[in-house]
């Protein structure tokens, strides 16, 4: 449980310093930000990058993950939520 916590003060966090605007702008529905978030972050060890405060560096595994999440999105029906 304190895995998940910690995962989710950390997806509040990055959302929080990098704003909605910036994920949508990538393409990353609004509704669907924390979900990606979490799939960055079950996915590549972000964690060293947040305990140093270094938000600027989780954009590399953000745009790493990116494609791999968009594809995900259009072969899952997550994205039929929001229409």
């Amino acid at each position: 449980m304190v895995a998940y916590e910690r995962m989710n003060s950390s997806v509040t966090n990055i959302k929080n310093y990098l704003g909605n605007d910036y994920f949508t702008r990538l393409k990353i529905p609004e509704n669907l930000i924390d979900n990606f978030l979490q799939f960055v972050y079950t996915s590549e060890n972000i964690e060293v990058y947040l305990q140093s405060g270094n938000y600027e560096a989780i954009k590399l595994p953000i745009e790493k993950y990116l494609p791999i999440y968009q594809r995900r999105l259009k072969n899952s029906h997550l994205q039929d939520v929001v229409k």
